[in-house]
């Protein structure tokens, strides 16, 4: 069964959206503002979202370039009283899929939902593109790292390096397995500066955060898991 997300402030709007969807053999979630809807989306959950532009505690846009900064490629149709094409570029730029002027007919809506999950559903997904070691989610097709959430801030470099531990959780790797596994253009022929990339890639990683995910492995190289390696 479909799952979809509404995020919608308005209780009638919402319960209306809410029992058209049940009718039609889907599964309707609310959230009433954004800050709760972020909360459902740590993990991709839901085959669609219905996205009020004006809620109560933030913009809409803001909620979908957040969940987009997250790599959720959730289909997300904009439901918004504002019908400028101004007000429609902005809302497909910043990561819709679809836009939706209130007052709308049901029966469009509907339509529109179902077009948008038949074809997220038809998206192929690369295999095993996403990797998840605690609070860390790396995405090795687009090449981005969230942790808790929080986008890090990678170079080419380091996140080649933690892609690399990513497809390797829990294995130690010496530095002459990672020099040996990225490519010429972005690394030297230097095992010596492999410990300075670690260092940068530990700074974004693990500073701030309470758990430690990489890892020294004495006199044997690094490894990236939840927990410390067992001596």
């Amino acid at each position: 069964m479909c799952e979809i997300l509404i995020v919608e402030a308005q209780k009638t709007a919402a319960s209306a959206l809410a029992e058209r969807l049940r009718t039609d053999g889907m599964q309707p979630v609310i959230a009433s503002g954004g800050t709760e809807a972020l909360c459902m989306l740590d993990q991709p959950r839901f085959d669609a979202i219905l996205l009020n532009r004006t809620l109560p505690d933030s913009d809409g846009l803001s909620v979908l370039r957040e969940l987009r900064t997250r790599t959720i490629d959730t289909p997300v149709m904009v439901l918004s009283t504002r019908g400028s094409v101004a007000d429609r570029i902005a809302a497909l730029d910043g990561g819709a899929d679809d836009f939706l002027m209130v007052p709308y007919h049901m029966d469009e809506c509907m339509a529109r939902v179902r077009r948008m999950v038949r074809t997220y559903r038809r998206r192929p997904a690369a295999e095993n593109a996403i990797r998840c070691i605690a609070d860390l989610t790396v995405d090795t097709e687009r090449h981005v790292a969230t942790r808790s959430g929080q986008r890090l801030p990678l170079t080419d470099k380091e996140c080649a390096i933690l892609e690399l531990f990513a497809k390797n959780p829990g294995v130690t790797l010496t530095p002459d397995d990672i020099e040996a596994q990225l490519s010429p253009e972005l690394v030297r022929r230097s095992t010596a500066l492999i410990p300075v990339y670690i260092h940068y890639l530990r700074q974004k990683l693990d500073v701030g955060f309470s758990r430690r995910l990489l890892h020294t492995v004495r006199r044997a190289g690094y490894v990236l898991c939840a927990d410390m390696p067992r001596k």
